[in-house]
């Protein structure tokens, strides 16, 4: 199913970490609780986490922590991925930044 999602992990009220995808967005709500569950993670975790919980798709997958981004499509991600970073509730893959799913995990 083609529904975007946005999970973002919020720490003394800033962005730590934003989990993106394209398709399987209604699975943010079970992404956002096992990240709760298991913080602090690594960022391999949560593309791992991402992975099981079927919020997935290998051309749409980003996470992202302040510093690093881990993405194993084929194109080029936009700049406002890292621009809009600190927007928890911002889906950079498109310019309006709504998403179909998002969830916020204060940790």
């Amino acid at each position: 199913m083609g529904t975007q999602g946005v999970v973002s992990v919020i720490e003394n009220d800033q962005v730590v970490m934003k989990i993106i995808v394209g398709c399987n967005g209604d699975k943010a709500s079970d992404v956002a609780f096992v990240v709760e569950d298991h913080w602090p993670i690594s960022m391999e975790e949560a593309y791992e986490i991402a992975q099981e919980c079927g919020f997935y798709d290998r051309e749409s997958l980003v996470v992202m922590t302040k510093n690093e981004t881990k993405y194993l499509g084929d194109h080029d991600l936009d700049p406002r991925y890292r621009t809009t970073f600190n927007q928890p509730e911002f889906n950079p893959r498109w310019d309006q930044g709504t998403a179909d799913y998002v969830e916020v995990v204060k940790v």
